[in-house]
């Protein structure tokens, strides 16, 4: 019986004659969706002949500031000490048009060869690489490249 009596009370809040009230919780949880862009678009990587197995991708959306939220994600990657040459680190790069590259920050991999670095920029446009590189705090990048994707806004 008191399955009946809930149906029925759902029925009465959001069926057909439920009227604006009965509408308005479907219409704000729209709203609060559709218009800031809420989902996040992806690009896939592509690996560099350093780490032909590594597979990435960059996910990316428009936060309500305007600012691009960045979720950079690798699997497969081998740690950078077994690289030939060895070396120390992974670095995330972003490259603007027109505009030399700087660091976004280290991507640290685990012990399942998974990497993950989130982080934000200004720009929509952009190049985001992974380079190795012995030490971490290069100004420029100076390792090999061994994943790259290219993120337009919209793409």
């Amino acid at each position: 019986m008191r399955e009946i009596v809930r149906e029925l009370n759902w029925v009465r809040a959001f069926g057909p004659k439920a009227g604006f009230y009965g509408v308005l919780p479907a219409v704000l949880c729209f709203a609060m969706v559709w218009p800031f862009g809420g989902g996040w678009h992806t690009v896939n990587m592509m690996a560099g002949s350093a780490t032909p197995g590594a597979r990435g991708a960059v996910k990316f959306r428009i936060g309500a500031n305007g600012n691009t939220e960045l979720d950079v994600e690798t699997h497969a990657l081998a740690a950078p000490s077994s690289l030939e040459p060895p070396e120390n680190h992974y670095v995330v790069w972003i490259e603007p048009p027109g505009k030399p590259a700087h660091d976004l920050g280290a991507l640290s991999v685990g012990q399942h060869e998974n990497g993950e670095l989130k982080t934000v920029t200004p720009y929509k446009r952009f190049r985001v690489f992974i380079s190795a590189e012995q030490n971490i705090q290069e100004s420029m990048p100076s390792g090999p490249t061994v994943l790259s994707a290219t993120v337009t806004e919209g793409s």
